[in-house]
């Protein structure tokens, strides 16, 4: 499953050609591709991608979903793939963590700062080692390591927030 936006730094075309491929191997015949997220043009683009691969009945793209039908998807979903070549933050991975679902995601620093060992890494300019990655958790769906969930809160990063605000009014 994929969440979020595809911008071209998101690297989603890499995650659809890597599914292609995966699935032709034995371990990836019964898997398919979720992609969730806004019906840009940019996703426009992956839908034209798409059509032209033999697993195109195997990507299923749902455009934006409710929360309670996001908290079932990641619940259920074998795994996140988060393939950015560039990223901000990843509140995606977090969400998926948090309901049990594993993150397969790029080797960026980025994703080594939010999410340490709780995810597993590959190169996101190699559609040949996120099928590699894809291939060997296939047969597993394992439980990602949520500790690292403990460093982030809302709360805190609410209370954060207004500290920020009420030093700004006070200056």
């Amino acid at each position: 499953m994929y969440v979020g936006n595809a911008y071209p730094h998101k690297n989603v075309e890499v995650l659809i050609h890597a599914f292609d491929a995966f699935k032709k191997t034995p371990q990836g015949k019964d898997f398919h591709l979720v992609l969730i997220g806004s019906d840009t043009m940019f996703y426009k683009r992956l839908h034209v991608l798409v059509e032209t691969l033999s697993s195109k009945d195997a990507i299923q793209f749902t455009g934006l979903i409710s929360d309670e039908l996001l908290i079932h998807a990641y619940t259920n979903a074998h795994c996140l793939v988060f393939p950015s070549l560039s990223e901000g933050f990843g509140l995606p991975a977090l969400e998926a963590l948090s309901l049990g679902c594993p993150v397969i995601c790029s080797d960026i620093p980025i994703f080594h700062e939010i999410l340490g060992n709780s995810a597993t890494y590959f190169d996101p300019k190699s559609v040949d080692s996120l099928v590699s990655i894809l291939c060997s958790v296939s047969n597993k769906r394992e439980i990602p390591d949520i500790n690292v969930l403990k460093r982030y809160s809302w709360k805190k990063m609410a209370a954060q927030t207004l500290a920020i605000y009420e030093y700004a009014l006070s200056s």
